[in-house]
């Protein structure tokens, strides 16, 4: 179901309606009057969001996507999110940065987690391969950016921070995504 006229606003009093970080997921696809604001109300609300559906909302700006994925002080961090879909949003706002900040953003957030809950690490563990092996074993499940800018860049950048997490990827209509790309994975 949806709900009519549905702005910045309205998601805003909804958000802070809610305990902070209940919030594990929000689709808010298709709602045409949402705006860049948005994505500050959810950042600052959703600290253990794993799916973002944001779907056709074509007054997404990049500088507004990259400035969600990425650490700024006085704000929680950005989301550990294992499901994204930015597909059928506005084709050059949807690029390689917002699309590396979120991979990177899912993966070493999860990095971060792993070693502050105190993994225990063996003087024969190589840590480069342990970062690799948290790295690729959380991070990104479910990726949507269907009729977007984003190149083989991206393919690079996910298989390098969700490679063995990724099961599900979404780059129809993208024409920047070549054989070479889609080769990463």
């Amino acid at each position: 179901k949806s709900i009519e006229a549905v702005d910045d606003e309205v998601v805003e009093i909804i958000l802070n309606s809610i305990d902070e970080g209940s919030l594990e997921g929000i689709d808010l696809s298709s709602n045409s009057q949402l705006t860049d604001e948005v994505l500050s109300s959810i950042r600052r609300r959703g600290t253990n969001l794993r799916s973002l559906q944001l779907s056709g909302l074509r007054n997404l700006s990049a500088i507004a996507l990259e400035a969600f994925f990425t650490p700024i002080d006085d704000l929680p961090s950005p989301p550990m999110l294992r499901k994204l879909d930015l597909s059928h949003c506005s084709h050059d706002e949807i690029n390689d940065a917002v699309v590396m900040l979120a991979a990177k953003a899912s993966s070493f957030r999860s990095l971060a987690d792993a070693v502050n809950s105190e993994i225990e690490i063996s003087s024969s563990v190589n840590p480069e391969n342990l970062v690799s092996e948290i790295t690729n074993s959380l991070g990104l499940v479910h990726v949507n950016v269907s009729g977007s800018s984003i190149s083989d860049k991206s393919m690079e950048m996910l298989a390098a921070t969700c490679k063995s997490s990724l099961e599900e990827l979404d780059v129809g209509f993208c024409a920047g995504v070549s054989d070479k790309g889609l080769g990463y994975l």
